[in-house]
């Protein structure tokens, strides 16, 4: 009997996740920027709005028949401490993209030490780029792997572009991008599996607008160069 009960209750709740899912996509379809897509509809922490995603980092949050949204933060009151719901779910959103991003298609430079793996996008002819790597081994002592990922600024089909395919490409991309970040002119060649095209798209969707973009393993995004004892503290915080 106790079995039957909690499949009937399963039942009724799959039905009302159904009727709620398609009550919010029939009212969000006239709101929602176009060509938009809703990636995924889920409950939030509180309870009768649902967060959905639908291409941004950070979700919107949807009464469960769709008349009502809200775009901003949502905050938990936990004792005496104000949490920022809202930024945790960005900072899991940022995570569950990178994590599947295939680890060989990272330039790593590994500490001998490891305690902090930064996801790094740079771009090669950026001046901040090329300062944060002539200063690698800091990092490394320090007890901070790097590992690159690709961020043409120009965009895709242009001479940065062009020089970062040659590095990921090439037979010893570590040497590549340290020589193309140096003004040493590499003989570019190109391969099918190039992922600079890719990354280009993943940083988009991640909110990277300049370089260097820096992001933790929990999710966090330091913008811009940080010195290697700035950062250390920052991770450590």
């Amino acid at each position: 009997m106790n079995k039957l009960i909690m499949v009937c209750f399963l039942f009724i709740a799959s039905n009302f996740l159904q009727t709620s899912e398609e009550a919010i996509k029939s009212n969000l379809k006239n709101i929602l920027p176009p060509n938009s897509e809703i990636e995924s509809i889920e409950p939030s922490n509180l309870e009768g709005l649902y967060k959905v995603y639908y291409g941004d980092l950070q979700p919107i949050y949807v009464s469960k028949d769709g008349e009502y949204f809200i775009y901003g933060d949502m905050y938990k009151i936990s004792g005496n401490k104000v949490l920022n719901i809202t930024n945790n779910e960005i900072k899991s959103r940022r995570l569950d993209i990178i994590d599947k991003m295939p680890k060989d298609e990272f330039i790593e430079f590994k500490s001998n030490n490891e305690k902090y793996l930064l996801t790094v996008f740079t771009d090669v002819d950026c001046g901040y780029c090329r300062k944060l790597h002539n200063e690698m081994s800091e990092y490394n002592e320090l007890g901070i792997s790097i590992r690159y990922a690709a961020f043409p600024r120009s965009g895709i089909g242009t001479q940065a572009f062009t020089k970062m395919v040659g590095a990921w490409c090439s037979s010893d991309p570590k040497k590549s991008i340290t020589d193309l970040k140096k003004d040493i002119k590499l003989n570019v060649s190109f391969c099918e599996d190039q992922p600079v095209s890719k990354h280009y798209v993943i940083g988009q969707s991640l909110g990277v607008t300049g370089t260097p973009s820096m992001f933790t393993q929990d999710g966090e995004i330091f913008p811009g160069y940080v010195s290697p004892k700035e950062l250390l503290e920052r991770l450590k915080g």
